[in-house]
C-alpha cells in the first residue's frame, strides 16, 4: 500500500516510533463488524474498511489518524498486539451496485419472530449473487427524530419509491436486540439508504421485519452482502459504499 515519508524517526524515549505514515484499513477483531479504538481518552467503535494513516507505536499502543467517517481527523489508538489483525493493507472496491426487482406481496410466517407479515418481496442482485429481500412488512411503527431520538408518532410502514439511492457507510451499531435472534454475523451493521422524505430512516439490514427498509429476508445471504458493501466505497471521502436501484 502507498506510504508517505515523514522524515526520520524520532529516537527520543517515549516518542511515537515510525518513519512512515502507512495507509491502512480497519478490521473487526471478530464477526461483529465493529472495531473498538481509543479516541480522546474514550473507547468508540468504527466499522470495517475505514481508511486510517498509521503513525507508530508508543507505550504498547499503536497510534493512527482516522481519515474518514465520524471520527475523521482524530488521532486514535489501539493495543499494539491488535495492530496486525485490526489495521490491514487492503484494496477497496469503487462502489457496490445493488438492483432490487420487486416481485409483489406475500403473507409469510417468520419462525424467528414467531409472527406473520404481509411482505413486499423483491430479489436483490449484487456481486453476481441474488437474495430474497423484503421492502416493506405492512406494519405500524414508532417514528423517532433522527437527531434527538424523540418520539414523533406512530406511522404505517411503506416501501421506498422506485428509483436509485446512495447507500452510506455505517457509523454506529444498530439495536442488537432487534436482530440478534436471527443468529447471523454482522447483524448490527446497518447501511443507511439516503432518502430525506423519511428523515433518513431507511437502511439495508438483515431480518424479517421491514418498516420501509431494504431488509435481507434470506438470512444466509446477509454475510455475503455485508462483505460486498463494507469493502466498497463510492467516493473519495469514504461516505458512501454504493448505490441501490429499486425497480
Amino acid at each position: 500500500m502507498p506510504q508517505r515519508p515523514t522524515g526520520t524517526s524520532n529516537s527520543n524515549s517515549g516518542s511515537v516510533q515510525d518513519s512512515f505514515h502507512k495507509l491502512l484499513y480497519t478490521k473487526s477483531i471478530d464477526q461483529g463488524g465493529w472495531l473498538a479504538i481509543r479516541v480522546d481518552d474514550r473507547i468508540v467503535t468504527v466499522p470495517e474498511f475505514v481508511r486510517v494513516s498509521g503513525v507508530g507505536e508508543k507505550d504498547g499502543r499503536y497510534y493512527f489518524t482516522v481519515l474518514e467517517g465520524r471520527y475523521k481527523g482524530k488521532r486514535a489508538s489501539l493495543k499494539g498486539e491488535y495492530k496486525e489483525r485490526c489495521l490491514i493493507s487492503a484494496r477497496r472496491g469503487a462502489g457496490a451496485k445493488l438492483v432490487a426487482k420487486i416481485q409483489g406481496r406475500k403473507l409469510l410466517r417468520s419462525d424467528k419472530r414467531g409472527d406473520s407479515s404481509n411482505q413486499l418481496l423483491a430479489v436483490l442482485y449484487f456481486d453476481g449473487k441474488k437474495a430474497t429481500i423484503t421492502l416493506d412488512s405492512d406494519v405500524d411503527f414508532m417514528e423517532f427524530d433522527p437527531q434527538t431520538r424523540r418520539e414523533i408518532g406512530i406511522k404505517h410502514s411503506k416501501p421506498l419509491p422506485k428509483g436509485t439511492y446512495k447507500i452510506r457507510a455505517p457509523e454506529a451499531a444498530g439495536n442488537a436486540g432487534a436482530t440478534a435472534f436471527y443468529g447471523v454475523n454482522y447483524h448490527t451493521v446497518w447501511f443507511l439508504v439516503e432518502y430525506a422524505p423519511t428523515n433518513y430512516s431507511n437502511f439495508v439490514h438483515v431480518g424479517h421485519l421491514s418498516e420501509g427498509c431494504v431488509t435481507v429476508y434470506q438470512l444466509e445471504m446477509w454475510e455475503s452482502l455485508y462483505k460486498y458493501l463494507i469493502s466498497n466505497r463510492l467516493d473519495a471521502e469514504g461516505k458512501y459504499v454504493g448505490v441501490i436501484a429499486i425497480e
